[in-house]
């Protein structure tokens, strides 16, 4: 019985041992670094970027590994060109000589849009100052016999993923903008911060908004357009129907649209368009002849306004004066 005793005695300080060498970082994947922390240098931009990382809590990074813009629990979503590729993206970083006008468009051009509570509840912790994005697609090559899937890139000025969003201009570029090029930025940042803000679950429907569609509707994901608004689903986000995709729509909806547009006697209409095209006129009884697009839409409205004091229609207001 001593013996055993000993025995168990000698397993238990083994376990303490291990347990007082165990590191966290055991659990990172080996030869992948991630850390990042502002100031990053001591431009005189740096400064700014601590000063919005004091405010909102989000670091504006033009320093970084891949692992931080590309890693996600799921996978690396960093995109291969060429044959036998992947889809994803791969970005540039900024080059350090206009980070500072790059920040500069950030918040003019992004961020001003916001209210303070709003951006301090919705920004990722995250954002990645680039100089080019290229979003990575698959596409077929039918030039020879076997078929190839090729991989391309197209340039765009932002993306989302996972923790955090890749902003463009980070380039003597930015220096260069026309008014379209600013417009054509907002909107797409507009775009890929709601995209965010739902990726990320921090924007969820409430029980009130997902109450008043009925969501067993038989075959709701078939249903033509002028069905779907019936139901008070806008359907444009994607094919599929679901609350979270509709609360999304409604929130891109606002960011995106006037509110003259949304409201007018419709100039367009398709039964299968699932653009933003087909938001002409929706919140108009000529297409939502129940109400219940208008119903929705308000409570989505009035929620962030009561929220996060932010009227969101009034960014879609300002973009398409």
């Amino acid at each position: 019985m001593k013996w055993n005793n000993y025995i168990y005695i000698g397993l238990l300080l083994q376990l303490v041992f291990a347990a007082s060498c165990y590191d966290e970082k055991d659990l990172v994947p080996s030869e992948v670094v991630s850390s990042y922390s502002v100031p990053q240098g001591t431009h005189d931009y740096d400064d700014v970027i601590v000063d919005i990382y004091n405010q909102y809590g989000s670091c504006l990074l033009y320093k970084y590994t891949d692992k931080d813009t590309y890693w996600t629990p799921s996978g690396w979503m960093d995109g291969v060109l060429g044959e036998g590729g992947k889809s994803g993206y791969i970005v540039t970083p900024a080059d350090e000589t206009y980070v500072g006008e790059q920040v500069g468009l950030i918040r003019d051009a992004w961020f001003s849009l916001y209210s303070d509570e709003f951006l301090k509840e919705f920004l990722p912790i995250k954002i990645m100052l680039c100089a080019d994005i290229d979003s990575v697609y698959m596409v077929w090559d039918f030039s020879s016999y076997p078929f190839k899937q090729i991989y391309q890139g197209k340039e765009v000025k932002a993306w989302y993923n996972y923790d955090n969003i890749c902003v463009s201009y980070g380039s003597e570029a930015v220096t260069r903008m026309t008014k379209a090029d600013s417009l054509a930025f907002q909107n797409k940042m507009n775009q890929i911060f709601i995209a965010s803000m739902i990726g990320r679950k921090k924007s969820v429907p409430s029980k009130e908004f997902e109450e008043i569609t009925n969501y067993s509707t038989n075959n709701i994901n078939y249903l033509s357009a002028v069905e779907l608004w019936k139901l008070g689903v806008p359907r444009s986000v994607s094919y599929n129907v679901s609350v979270d995709i509709d609360w999304q729509s409604f929130l891109l909806m606002m960011v995106c649209c006037s509110e003259e547009f949304l409201t007018r006697t419709p100039e367009y209409s398709s039964d299968w368009d699932y653009t933003m095209a087909n938001w002409d006129g929706l919140l108009n009884p000529v297409k939502d002849v129940n109400g219940l697009l208008k119903k929705r839409y308000d409570l989505v409205r009035n929620y962030f306004i009561e929220n996060y004091n932010m009227d969101l229609q009034k960014v879609g207001n300002a973009l398409n004066r």
